[in-house]
This record gives C-alpha cells, sequence and structure tokens, in this order.
C-alpha cells in the first residue's frame, strides 16, 4: 500500500455550502487504512504491545477493535486533558442476535445497544496505549455480548456523560458505503458523512478499494487535529 501520509486527506468539500449547512469541514480529515497493510501491521502492534505489557488483549483485535483503539489514542492525546480524568469512547453494537430470545430473521429495524469504554486519560499516553484501548473496547464488547440491555434502565436517572471527553464512533469499518452507493454509474469517488461538525466525532466504513477501512474525524480545534494527524502517523507509520 501507499505510505500512510499519502492516504491521509482533507475531508472538506465545497466549503461555502459546507458552511451554509453548518459544518466545519475546515477541520475535518480521514484516512486510508488498507487491510493488506496498515491494519495488519496496527493488529500485530497491538498483540505484540500488549504482549511485552504482560497484558495481551484476550483476543486478536478485529478491524473494528484496532480502527477503534487508534483513534482513541490519538484523539486523547490531541487534548489537554489531566492525567487522571475519565475518558471515554462510545459506540453501538448490533444485538439482534444476542437478545433473549433474540429478534427473528424477519425482524426490520434497528437493534443495536450502547457501548462506553473508559480510561483514564494518562494509561492512553503510555507505550501500551493501543493495548490498552483495545482491551478496553474488547471487555465493553464482551459485556454486551453477555447482556445487551445492561444499563438500558429507562427508568433510572440519565448517565451522565463529560461530553467533552467523549469520542463517538459511527459507522462500521464493514459498512460498505461505496458499493452501496453505485446506482448504475459506478462506485463513486468519493463518500463522506455530510454531519461530521462535532468535536471527538469519529465515522467508520470500508475503504473503496473494499478492503481497507476509511476513518473520518471531526475535531474543531486546528491545533488538536494537527497532533491527531501526527499521533495517527507515528502509531502507524
Amino acid at each position: 500500500p501507499r505510505p500512510l501520509h499519502q492516504n491521509v486527506k482533507h475531508a472538506g468539500g465545497n466549503a461555502g455550502a459546507a458552511a451554509r449547512r453548518g459544518l466545519c469541514t475546515d477541520h475535518a480529515t480521514d484516512v486510508q487504512l488498507g487491510q493488506s497493510g496498515h491494519i495488519q501491521r496496527l493488529k500485530e502492534r497491538i498483540v505484540r504491545i500488549g504482549e511485552a505489557d504482560g497484558a495481551a488483549p484476550p483476543r486478536p483485535p478485529s478491524n473494528f477493535i484496532a480502527v477503534a483503539a487508534l483513534a482513541w489514542t490519538c484523539f486523547v492525546r490531541c487534548k489537554p486533558f489531566a492525567s487522571d480524568d475519565d475518558v471515554m469512547l462510545g459506540f453501538h453494537a448490533d444485538a439482534r442476535h444476542r437478545l433473549d430470545p433474540p429478534a427473528g430473521a424477519g425482524y426490520f429495524g434497528a437493534c443495536l445497544t450502547g457501548c462506553i469504554a473508559s480510561l483514564l486519560a494518562r494509561e492512553l499516553r503510555t507505550e501500551n496505549a493501543l493495548a490498552a484501548a483495545a482491551r478496553a473496547v474488547q471487555e465493553e464488547v464482551r459485556k454486551k455480548t453477555e447482556d445487551p440491555m445492561a444499563g438500558c434502565d429507562f427508568l433510572a436517572p440519565a448517565f451522565k456523560i463529560a461530553m467533552e471527553r467523549l469520542m463517538n464512533v459511527s459507522g462500521s469499518s464493514s459498512f460498505r458505503a461505496y458499493k452501496l452507493a453505485d446506482f448504475g454509474w459506478g462506485s463513486p469517488r468519493r463518500t463522506e458523512n455530510i454531519r461530521m461538525n462535532r468535536d471527538g466525532q469519529v465515522a467508520l466504513m470500508r475503504a473503496r478499494d473494499g478492503l481497507g477501512v476509511q476513518v473520518s474525524v471531526s475535531l474543531l480545534e486546528p491545533a488538536q487535529m494537527a497532533e491527531f494527524k501526527s499521533q495517527l502517523l507515528e502509531l502507524v507509520g
């Protein structure tokens, strides 16, 4: 694959039209991670770091786990959080096959459960940060696999989250947006989430080549976006 720095792209399109829609495209970017190269090296690095620290992830990380761990680590490192601040990663998991009884094959609609992984900021600023992040995400997935309705007591007081310390991931590394957007004219040259206008927002989709993952990131401070890119290039290289 091409060197990673050649795959980091500005995600803004028509800046004037975007501004009229309230989009902060000046502070959004995306990166293409190739399955045969960048992602595989990232997953191997996570396992290697964990083994060296004596705390390897319980299983080899999936594409989603690896990319989420990478983005979360970069997010925390580009922000001025205190070392003891709780930092969180929010994402959704498909629960249709995990319910008891499971949703039937004829069920039509979303069946998602919310997941919130949490670590201290200092844990994502160490040399074993990627492995720690991957373990935290895997643990949250494990909990939701065992009880997908955990934390869904709607009669309980609303769960308080410090939104400025939350990175929110939408989409999926297996979502084939480029294939689905083929309306008879062929695969589009570029597909973006047009609502990338919140700080700490990340959107995932399968890359145009069908092998890698497109990671779109929104940060509202240009200096933090620059640091995010620098950290990403350093960690994946």
